[in-house]
């Protein structure tokens, strides 16, 4: 039986490629198979994902792995786009998951739901938009003439030196934070039981506060007051139960403490920008 070589310089071509798209119309909910890097040239949307709802505008860079599902509401949007095949994050460049902060962000394992890291190269996004050209210009030129492995990799890891900076103080400062003791508690209390009636003075009284006390070191630490984080647990947790459960609407809002369907709607919407039912036939 014979076997036909693979060029190896080709299949490594095809596992990094970038092209410039114009996005004319809105774009239904839809997942990816691939690492994309999508630096906005012009224009503005609204993306939206089962994590976030986010304007995004001229400058920023859309970071989203496999798994991701998003949608995107524009008229107008032009983007430079890297796609990078995941399997590159397996093998040869699997040393760059384990850079600190970098593996949430290039992790090739498909998990649901996948956050979406936006950056805002600010002063780097000319910077970004060369080395970007130059990856889309490599891509459609023809066989013999398209860029080779190593000038090809070359704008890839000049791009992501760009970018580092970026994605490690991202990404650190929203993963890596730390709380002291009586702050993690008290998240962890609320985390950890929902549906429970809580006031300011009852979480106090558990981590043996007063309601003040507690409100300034939770303000110091989470830049948010004790009642308003527990409203963003209870409508993330919903989200998660809409995605993943065959709960009604309102048994899931009963799980995360919320027994007035209006009021769970309207925090719902407030966070989310569609009601429940639409959240979950987007996200389903």
């Amino acid at each position: 039986m014979g076997v036909t070589p693979t060029n190896t310089t080709e299949r490594s071509r095809r596992r990094v490629r970038a092209e410039h798209l114009r996005l004319d119309h809105d774009v239904e909910v839809h997942s990816h198979d691939v690492v994309e890097l999508a630096l906005v040239r012009d224009g503005r949307a609204v993306q939206r994902s089962a994590d976030d709802v986010t304007d995004i505008r001229s400058g920023h860079v859309l970071i989203l792995t496999p798994g991701t599902r998003h949608s995107l509401e524009s008229n107008c949007l032009l983007t430079t786009n890297v796609f990078l095949d995941p399997t590159l994050f397996v093998d040869e460049l699997s040393w760059i998951t384990r850079v600190p902060g970098w593996g949430a962000a290039f992790s090739p394992q498909s998990r649901a739901p996948r956050p979406v890291l936006i950056l805002d190269a600010d002063d780097r996004t000319a910077q970004l938009a060369e080395l970007f050209d130059e990856l889309a210009a490599g891509t459609g030129r023809s066989r013999d003439l398209g860029i080779g492995i190593f000038e090809q990799y070359a704008l890839l890891f000049a791009a992501f030196s760009v970018l580092e900076p970026l994605v490690s103080a991202t990404v650190n400062s929203r993963e890596e934070r730390s709380y002291r003791a009586t702050v993690e508690l008290a998240v962890e209390l609320m985390n950890n039981n929902l549906d429970h009636p809580w006031t300011l003075g009852s979480l106090a009284a558990e981590v043996a506060l007063s309601p003040s006390q507690l409100s300034r070191v939770f303000v110091a630490d989470t830049g948010s007051s004790p009642m308003s984080y527990l409203q963003t647990l209870r409508v993330e947790h919903l989200a998660s139960l809409l995605r993943t459960t065959e709960l009604s609407i309102s048994g899931a809002a009963r799980a995360v403490g919320w027994h007035d369907p209006g009021h769970a709607a309207r925090r719902f919407r407030s966070r989310w920008q569609c009601s429940p039912n639409q959240y979950r036939e987007r996200f389903r």
